[in-house]
């Protein structure tokens, strides 16, 4: 496959990773796993390089820009290569918001308009052969007072191949240039260039030599110009040199060194991007922990939530037993009123009301704050959480009402309702037991009166005989009224048995939540990742002369050069 070809291949290869690693990240921002802020680096990226302004299918130039503050001299540099004044110099420079251009006749530049506006581009043409292999900018002063220069330096920036970082001798620590320069250091090749040596001191070269060094640059291209308007004027300088150094890099197989290196930087960038969103996923099995938190937090909630509700519980049942009208569907009636029309719950036989919801919901803001200290998307959980507080309130009176109903048709326990049964029976059989013995001892001895002529059963035996009535009935019916179970004490009990076991349900729901909620973030973990595996750099050919990109990449910052 050919230079050209290969290129393009990468190229697309990259733009297809690109996509699914935007797409994935703006399916999460969809699912509120992560703010749009998160993916804000990964969203802007894009396949910008400087292949991409030329025809794929032709042999591409070196792309040098002359980059710097204002008052350098890139413009008079570039006027001193071309041979006449084709950028603007001077007063008219601070405010210039042009890129100026200088390339040769056969360089087509049909794919510029794709990435810029031409009409803010000055293009100047020359016919030598010799430099051909290069196209060479001038770019806006990146500390102009016009901030849209800055942007402009920035757009331009990934379709660079070689930067040419020009500093006058007052200047040649430039803030903002110096700040580029550290934070895109690695994506580019670099030459430097001291302008205006004819005022420049010795110490001020050896000093700005000495920033390069500290900036990974064991050996730079390190040049000397003097660009005064009249050429006769000038002393000797590094001028020639710097065409030569340009020349030597645009030829193919430095050029295809650097876009191999640039590819790897496009891919790094992609890959710092990606591994930057999959960090605001919180840590592994995060959800897992959260859940045991949440058990903690949900005892001390659910423990006050039986305390505080102690009242309603009472009030609700005392209107129940009064036979109101049903307490609880009124209670479900008044939270639909107060969620329609936003406003708070009333007090009177409400039995989940606002106080029972803040207390739920401050439990769920812990929740939340835990979420947050594990460094776990916080969104997904909330959304789920404030769902979860309207149902918690509607299952607790519908359950509520459900056990209460269950329990007075059920009183009391099974051994209770067995011994209120025994006991209930006992009161029938016990007198009539009673009654029949009396009857038996009266008509005995009205016959043993009548054959022996014995006396007829006198009062003490009518007094006994009531006593023993009297008592067989009375101790099985106080029995049986000390072992029925008391309504309102029934009442209570089923209610606050459905109370518990709608908390309960909300306690497991919300576990059960964490624990899917665990499972949908692995997998869009698992994706993010998996984008980053397929991230394959390419490496760098082993038969390249790269003495010369020794030089003019940062040491540490690029990648190690395969001779």
């Amino acid at each position: 496959m050919s230079g050209t070809g290969s290129n393009r291949f990468a190229m697309d290869a990259y733009q297809a990773c690109l996509e699914k690693a935007q797409t994935w990240a703006h399916e999460a921002i969809r699912d509120h796993w992560i703010l749009e802020s998160d993916a804000f680096e990964l969203l802007t990226l894009d396949n910008r390089s400087p292949s991409s302004l030329f025809d794929p299918e032709t042999q591409r130039p070196l792309v040098a820009a002359f980059f710097g503050g204002t008052g350098a001299g890139k413009s008079t540099l570039l006027n001193r290569l071309a041979g006449h004044a084709i950028a603007k110099t001077g007063v008219e420079r601070p405010t210039s918001r042009e890129v100026s251009l200088y390339l040769h006749d056969s360089i087509g530049i049909e794919h510029l308009s794709a990435h810029f506006a031409l009409d803010g581009i000055r293009i100047a043409r020359h016919h030598d052969m010799d430099a051909r292999g290069v196209v060479w900018i001038d770019m806006p002063d990146i500390d102009s007072v016009e901030t849209h220069n800055l942007e402009l330096v920035k757009s331009w920036l990934p379709h660079i191949d070689v930067l040419i970082y020009v500093v006058s001798p007052e200047r040649y620590r430039d803030d903002r240039g110096w700040r580029m320069l550290q934070q895109h250091g690695r994506d580019h090749a670099w030459v430097f260039i001291m302008n205006q040596w004819d005022r420049a001191h010795p110490v001020q070269f050896e000093a700005f030599q000495q920033l390069l060094l500290e900036a990974d640059f064991t050996n730079p291209v390190l040049l000397r110009t003097d660009c005064r308007a009249l050429p006769q004027q000038a002393i000797d300088d590094d001028f020639s040199t710097l065409k030569q150094v340009l020349s030597e890099i645009s030829g193919q197989h430095n050029l295809k060194q650097l876009e191999i290196r640039a590819e790897r930087a496009r891919i790094q960038h992609l890959k710092e991007a990606i591994e930057s969103v999959l960090g605001c996923l919180g840590r592994e099995h995060g959800y897992t922990l959260l859940n045991s938190a949440w058990q903690e937090i949900w005892t001390d909630a659910q423990k006050d939530l039986m305390t505080g509700l102690a009242w309603p519980i009472q009030s609700i049942v005392t209107a129940f037993i009064g036979r109101e009208a049903n307490p609880l569907s009124r209670s479900i009636d008044l939270q639909k009123e107060a969620q329609t029309e936003n406003r708070t719950l009333p007090t009177k036989q409400v039995l989940w009301d606002d106080w029972a919801d803040g207390r739920l919901k401050d439990a769920f803001d812990r929740v939340i704050v835990e979420a947050g200290n594990f460094g776990l998307p916080v969104l997904p959980l909330k959304r789920l959480l404030d769902q979860l507080a309207i149902d918690t309130g509607k299952n607790v009176v519908a359950k509520g009402q459900l056990s209460l109903r269950q329990a007075l048709a059920n009183p009391g326990n099974l051994v209770q309702r067995l011994s209120l049964r025994i006991s209930g029976l006992l009161s029938l059989i016990m007198p009539l037991a009673a009654i029949g013995w009396v009857a038996f001892q009266v008509t005995k001895g009205y016959y043993e009166s009548a054959t022996q002529h014995l006396d007829y059963l006198g009062t003490d035996f009518a007094v006994h005989s009531l006593l023993l009535i009297l008592v067989a009935w009375l101790l099985p019916f106080f029995a049986y009224t000390r072992l029925k179970p008391s309504i309102e004490r029934t009442a209570q009990r089923g209610l606050k048995e459905g109370i518990s076991s709608a908390l309960e349900l909300t306690s497991d729901h919300l576990s059960s939540l964490m624990t899917e909620t665990e499972l949908k973030r692995q997998k869009v973990f698992s994706e993010g990742r998996q984008l980053v595996e397929n991230l394959e750099p390419p490496v760098p050919n082993k038969d390249v002369s790269t003495g010369i990109l020794e030089r003019i990449l940062p040491s540490k910052q690029s990648d190690p050069v395969i001779h």
